[in-house]
């Protein structure tokens, strides 16, 4: 009897918060902003077989603006900005370092799995732009190329989530990939 009890009372929790979830989650229509801290991870980078690229751990901002669309994806327009040092080491020189600044502008799906009616799992896929600016080392350039990630939402109320992701991408560049801490408004 208690078996029976505990097992139906576990399928009625799930059943509920599978309900709940989909009912916050299949929202539709709304626009939201999120304005994240990120992390960036760092990459060593070879530049022919006499030049080497170190760098540190950096850190940034970064601004995503979304729409909501039926069946749990949404379109996001991203920016961020993040700094971190780089030294470059040439075979024969001496090492040199400056900081390295970042600008990226991304168009991402994303998708989020209902879980409870508090939290999502999300997925993105988009493509990204990145500038780099290295000025003591004299180097600038641009590249752009497939932007991919997931995170973790959690739903505070009807207009707050709070959003932990970690994003990839197909660019080599010393930033490397990048982890983000948000809040998004939804309006």
């Amino acid at each position: 009897m208690f078996k029976k009890l505990t097992t139906a009372t576990v399928v009625s929790l799930l059943l509920a918060t599978t309900s709940m979830a989909r009912e916050h989650h299949e929202k539709e229509g709304e626009f939201y902003i999120i304005a994240k801290a990120l992390m960036t991870t760092s990459e060593s980078l070879t530049e022919g077989e006499d030049v080497k690229l170190d760098a540190d751990m950096g850190g940034g901002i970064g601004i995503d603006v979304g729409y909501r669309l039926p069946y749990h994806f949404a379109l996001e327009l991203d920016t961020s900005y993040s700094t971190n040092k780089v030294t470059e080491t040439r075979v024969g020189e001496e090492p040199r370092s400056g900081t390295a600044k970042y600008w990226t502008y991304a168009m991402d799906v994303t998708y989020t799995f209902p879980i409870t009616h508090h939290i999502g799992l999300m997925g993105k896929v988009g493509y990204e732009f990145e500038h780099e600016d290295i000025d003591a080392l004299e180097t600038q350039g641009d590249d752009s190329g497939v932007v991919y990630g997931g995170g973790i939402e959690y739903h505070i109320n009807n207009h707050y989530e709070a959003l932990v992701e970690y994003e990839e991408s197909a660019i080599e560049s010393p930033r490397g990939s990048s982890i983000y801490a948000g809040v998004k408004y939804i309006f």
